[in-house]
């Protein structure tokens, strides 16, 4: 066995170890499709290296570079699927035995040279739009995306210099061989590993968001809400600004959950958020704080910003209007209680200031506001 076929080997189990490692990620079910992409492309990568033992064969280099020609653009379907993206099946069908024929034809004419100038053609167009996709393309990307798109860089520009070298002196086509065949196993490991991690560190951050968010709203639970509260906070006692709590409890939801099920109850919670959601400014944090109560934080907000907040929910919250599943009648109203940081920035305290005013508005008769009796600077 010559060296290079040790080497074609070398790289034909370098992809099938991707390939079975990429069966141990458990994406969730909109990304399943993409992961199959990646997987076929990576198994059309070791094939082509299989039938690349024999290069001399017509046939099996054929086959080869119709194996090589399906891993370079489903890899470029991989991309696209991934930044949900829709894939144009008919051009990449298309382009499979396109650069499959004309690849082999180049080599069986001993055309090699041009083989390479045109591998770098076709690694340009797979490249250079999968690394486009990956930067800028992306919805929440990370890492790992991020390395994959440097990776398929690389990838092009290896191909460059080795077409490059080609042009400049023929007698370092030995050299430009060795440097490339040096990179592939690095590049092939590479991009698939930044693929698989990518999967990995996205499942990372849903579990970090569903840890801090109420399934049912989508808002902030109460760890989210400390954790978006802390770091404001402290910048707020540094400055010395001021910032308000909203404490807001839906009246009387126990009778809605008894006349129409917790079904509709659960449309009353959810709408109801997104209702004050966009009452909100894009600086103010809103939570779920448990079963009907909200909680809403007003950073850099005095006593009269948060009166007028609170007067504002108070309004919409009347006046809003319900899905067809609930009555033509059916109206809800709030109660809140508000509190007022500055000098005191102590969260639990103002916190159970804030319940206090809350209970005070439902003793007082609901639909209503009551406040912290605290002293604040407004």
């Amino acid at each position: 066995m010559t060296t290079e076929q040790i080497y074609t080997l070398a790289m034909m189990q370098l992809a099938l170890v991707i390939l079975l490692a990429s069966t141990r990620v458990a994406p969730p079910q909109q990304d399943v499709r993409s992961l199959r992409l990646f997987q076929i492309s990576v198994g059309c990568d070791a094939l082509s290296w299989l039938f690349y033992l024999w290069p001399m064969q017509p046939m099996l280099l054929l086959i080869s570079s119709l194996a090589a020609a399906t891993n370079f653009w489903l890899l470029l379907a991989f991309a696209l699927s991934r930044c949900n993206k829709a894939v144009p099946w008919p051009l990449l069908v298309l382009m499979i035995p396109l650069q499959a024929g004309i690849y082999t034809w180049l080599n069986l004419h001993g055309m090699e040279y041009a083989a390479l100038h045109f591998m770098t053609l076709i690694t340009a167009l797979v490249a250079l739009p999968i690394a486009w996709l990956f930067c800028f393309q992306k919805q929440n990307r990370t890492v790992s995306d991020q390395g994959f798109a440097l990776v398929m860089l690389c990838w092009f520009l290896v191909c460059v210099l080795r077409t490059v070298t080609v042009e400049f002196h023929e007698d370092w086509i030995l050299s430009g061989y060795l440097v490339s065949q040096v990179l592939w196993p690095g590049i092939l490991a590479a991009y698939g590993l930044m693929a698989i991690t990518g999967y990995l560190e996205e499942t990372q951050q849903r579990l970090r968001a569903e840890a801090v968010h109420d399934p049912l709203t989508g808002q902030l639970n109460r760890r989210g809400l400390n954790e978006a509260v802390a770091a404001c906070l402290s910048y707020l006692q540094r400055n010395q600004q001021p910032a308000a709590l909203l404490m807001i409890d839906l009246d009387h939801f126990k009778r809605v959950n008894d006349q129409f099920g917790h079904d509709g109850g659960d449309v009353v919670l959810v709408q109801t958020a997104k209702a004050i959601k966009t009452m909100l400014r894009q600086s103010d944090v809103l939570a779920r704080f448990g079963g009907e109560e909200f909680l809403i934080f007003l950073p850099a907000a005095n006593l009269q910003m948060a009166t007028t907040t609170a007067q504002r929910l108070l309004e919409g919250i009347r006046q809003l209007e319900w899905p067809a599943s609930m009555p033509e009648d059916y109206q809800l109203t709030i109660s809140i209680g508000v509190s007022v940081f500055g000098p005191d920035y102590d969260f639990g305290r103002q916190l159970r200031l804030a319940d206090q005013a809350l209970y005070r508005a439902k003793q007082n008769g609901r639909d209503r506001i009551e406040f912290a009796g605290i002293a604040a600077d407004n």
